[in-house]
């Protein structure tokens, strides 16, 4: 309620006493906006660049209603054409400093617009009617490097409508020039004074029974919620698109259905058969692109086919052998290569190895029982096959010098041997033929006599 005057009968009214009337309605309506909160830009005034064309000038765009920190009301019904290129005191806006920029402030003030001009008793000029009306302010700020400049100050009794931006050389001002979030929008009401209800809540427990700390409620669940620290949805609560190897409409159900596959051993179905692999290329044999399970049949295959051959397994260059004495050879093809050479050569170590050979007599002229031969000595060699015994090999030739022990005096012999069995030998051959050529006085006579070396 206003305050009241109360005239009285055949009072002389003065023009201070009308006006004080006046003054204490327009103070109860203001006091009454202000009271509600309804302070700040209500509707329209949004700034736009200037149309057709952008200049320096912006459009602020009608209808606008408005109230100022005293609650007086601001109100225009056309758009207004706001000239930026000079503030509110003329001077202009423009930065002359390259890689410098300076912020301006449009704000919204109160005004009365007089009009009805008369004369008074005094005859004196005076305009009886005071229509609310309305300025539109522009503010500079000073200029400053690209990224520092600071704002306008907020003003006591007018209302921010936006920012706008200028550098140097500007010619237009563009939608991007234009800054809103200062904005002094109108609130109808704070938060904290108006009050809600929550006993019936189920999810939200806001610290004090008003809508600023329901809402305040509601944002802190929804941040946790979207950073994932709580109020996390279960899988199953979340779809999936279904995929043709996938058996469930749910996050859950689909995890569950992956490992449930992969894990799984049953006959034709297991996880092996539901991975796949790429080619992988190798010689001799490679794998082509097929399942896990099938990659390592294949290669279970190729490990026994090798294990399970019985020939041509890998070639002797491919099979390393162990250190012995002598000339070391890494490989088993060389290894054999020494062996033969080392029968026509006395310098290698196998032209002095020394082999015990266990023999019998087969001719009648050899009476001795059961004599040994200890090899000292081999060179070169010749085989031939004995055609009376397809079974076995005859070797002929100086093979070197041999000791022979025997219960009475010892005697000289010139003995035949081969060496490496492994490289001259057919598959047939089942014995060695051994031909000792006896010097004379070592027997009854000069003949020969074949004695069979056992293999070993």
């Amino acid at each position: 309620m206003a305050d009241r005057l109360d005239f009285y009968f055949r009072q002389r009214v003065n023009e201070a006493e009308l006006d004080l009337a006046f003054e204490q309605l327009e103070r109860a309506d203001r006091n009454l906006a202000a009271d509600i909160g309804l302070r700040g830009v209500v509707t329209g005034a949004q700034a736009i660049p200037h149309a057709p064309l952008p200049d320096l000038t912006i459009d602020l765009v009608a209808p606008a209603r408005a109230y100022d920190q005293a609650g007086q009301r601001i109100a225009f019904g056309v758009d207004q054409s706001v000239d930026c290129s000079v503030d509110h005191s003329g001077l202009p806006t423009e930065v002359p400093t390259a890689g410098e920029e300076r912020w301006l402030g449009v704000f919204l003030r109160f005004e009365r617009l007089i009009s009805d001009e008369r004369t008074d008793g005094n005859s004196r000029r005076v305009f009886f009617r005071r229509d609310e009306s309305f300025a539109i302010v522009v503010r500079q700020g000073p200029a400053a490097a690209a990224g520092s400049a600071p704002k306008v100050a907020l003003q006591p009794d007018e209302l921010l409508v936006c920012d706008v931006l200028r550098r140097e050389g500007q010619t237009q001002i563009l939608a991007a020039d234009i800054d809103a979030t200062r904005r002094e929008a109108f609130v109808f009401a704070s938060g904290d004074a108006v009050q809600i209800r929550s006993g019936l809540w189920r999810t939200l427990v806001p610290a004090l029974q008003t809508a600023q700390a329901a809402l305040d409620e509601v944002d802190a669940e929804l941040t946790e919620h979207f950073a994932g620290t709580a109020r996390r949805h279960g899988a199953a609560h979340v779809d999936i698109t279904r995929h043709r190897l996938l058996r469930g409409a749910t996050v859950e159900s689909a995890v569950h259905g992956i490992v449930d596959d992969l894990a799984s051993v049953v006959s034709g179905s297991s996880g092996a058969n539901r991975v796949g692999g790429d080619a992988i290329p190798g010689s001799p044999h490679g794998l082509p692109p097929s399942t896990v399970r099938n990659q390592i049949a294949q290669m279970l295959g190729f490990q026994n086919a090798h294990e399970g051959s019985t020939s041509r397994a890998h070639p002797a260059r491919a099979i390393s052998t162990t250190a012995r004495t002598g000339p070391q050879y890494s490989r088993p093809e060389l290894h054999a290569e020494g062996q033969l050479a080392g029968l026509h050569s006395a310098t290698n170590d196998l032209g002095a190895r020394v082999a015990d050979i266990e023999g019998r007599i087969v001719a009648d002229e050899w009476t001795y029982p059961s004599p040994k031969a200890q090899v000292i000595e081999f060179g070169p060699e010749m085989a031939e096959h004995d055609r009376s015994r397809p079974g076995e090999w005859l070797f002929r030739g100086a093979f070197g010098f041999s000791y022979l022990e025997t219960s009475r005096a010892a005697s000289t012999i010139t003995a035949a041997l081969v060496l490496p069995l492994s490289r001259l030998l057919p598959v047939l051959a089942t014995s060695i033929v051994v031909r000792l050529l006896v010097r004379p006085g070592a027997a009854r006579a000069g003949s020969s006599n074949r004695m069979n070396a056992v293999v070993y």
